[in-house]
């Protein structure tokens, strides 16, 4: 069985929700807590891992009131689909919204403490094999690194079973919703379950044990800041007993942005967030930004817009909502995430929404 800190689901987020065709925006509340810094899952650790990139930029040399600045925040390269879908969202072609869309990467993704223990397991598949009937993956880049691990051990013979117990179904493969299975599938696995919602809550409710009266073995690689749901949701189930293992196999390194970045934060009117990381990487750029470094949290809560750089958040989903809500600084209304099924395609629709708000606004203003 798993031990964890209870992680605290605001009520008023689950009782106060303002819809707009489709999609929700969490309510004013402020939070008890927001962490800023990222720093390495080793306690020991006294560094703050960081890394430079370069901003990328499709803006249009020339802007009218009809364009609404957006930024992508995810990683290099793993942005065109989320760019076709908005792109092609008939709301934006309807109301002729002009997008100019600009990424500004806040993170990248980096090995995690756990990486070569997932390497070890995999070395012998037979014992693998034995220890294990399901691998719990929770994320595309999960995925990802569950396949260079197997690429790893590709010398070893047992490389070829190892992918066997998988994509037979010996070990089950649960995939947390469709972005992850489609990404699985990709690399050649075979996926045995998938979720109602796209959430850990969900899979960890859902997941099929074994056998009735059999103690059912997880193996979960995860981001060392993954939340804890799937441990403490396995762990209150009843009908069945789980004993998970996780591995903190990558981690997510806050990016801190050139000078020309923070320039370009000041035509930001959208930013639109995959990850509670990717929030916090957000906001502690602008506080590199605007010299708030020095400020406790509760003075940075009390920033408000101010302190988020005055942009709209656009979120995948309520994990990365709730992270805007409880930093206190987004007014509730300017939180924009998926009601259901998070994913590209709603997260291209949210924009969409977002992006026609702030465009009315612009025209009344």
């Amino acid at each position: 069985m798993t031990t964890s800190i209870p992680i605290i689901i605001k009520v008023a987020l689950l009782l106060f929700l303002k819809t707009t065709d489709g999609f929700t925006s969490p309510p004013d509340v402020l939070s008890k807590k927001t962490t800023l810094l990222a720093t390495s899952p080793d306690a020991s650790s006294t560094s703050t891992k960081t890394k430079t990139i370069e901003v990328i930029t499709t803006k249009n040399n020339e802007t009218s009131s009809n364009t609404v600045f957006v930024a992508f925040t995810r990683e290099k390269g793993k942005n065109a689909k989320l760019r076709e879908k908005l792109l092609d969202n008939p709301a934006i072609q309807k109301k002729g919204i002009d997008l100019d869309i600009i990424e500004i990467p806040a993170i990248e993704h980096a090995d995690g403490d756990d990486k070569q223990k997932l390497i070890d397991l995999l070395s012998d598949a037979e014992e693998f094999g034995n220890s294990f009937d399901c691998v719990v993956i929770t994320s595309p880049e999960a995925a990802r690194v569950l396949a260079s691990a197997i690429d790893e051990v590709a010398s070893i013979t047992s490389a070829t079973i190892l992918e066997s117990f998988l994509n037979d179904n010996k070990i089950t493969l649960a995939a947390v919703g469709k972005a992850t299975s489609k990404e699985l599938e990709r690399l050649g696995f075979k996926v045995g379950f998938v979720p109602s919602q796209a959430n850990g809550e969900t899979l960890a409710a859902e997941l099929p044990p074994k056998a009735e009266g059999v103690v059912t073995k997880v193996l979960y690689p995860a981001s060392a800041k993954a939340r804890n749901d799937i441990q403490e949701g396995l762990d209150a189930r009843e009908d069945a007993t789980f004993q998970l293992q996780r591995l903190n196999t990558y981690d997510t390194i806050p990016a801190t942005f050139t000078k020309e970045q923070l320039a370009t934060i000041d035509q930001i009117e959208i930013a639109c967030f995959g990850s509670p990381s990717a929030v916090k990487a957000w906001l502690q750029n602008i506080d590199i930004k605007e010299g708030y470094q020095d400020l406790d949290e509760e003075e940075k809560k009390r920033l408000g817009p101010h302190g988020n750089g005055n942009v709209v958040a656009a979120c995948i989903g309520t994990t990365s909502a709730k992270a805007c809500l409880e930093s206190g600084r987004w007014n509730a209304t300017d939180i924009y995430y998926p009601k259901e099924n998070p994913g590209v395609d709603s997260w291209a629709a949210t924009i969409a929404q977002a992006s026609g708000d702030v465009y009315e606004r612009k025209c009344w203003s």
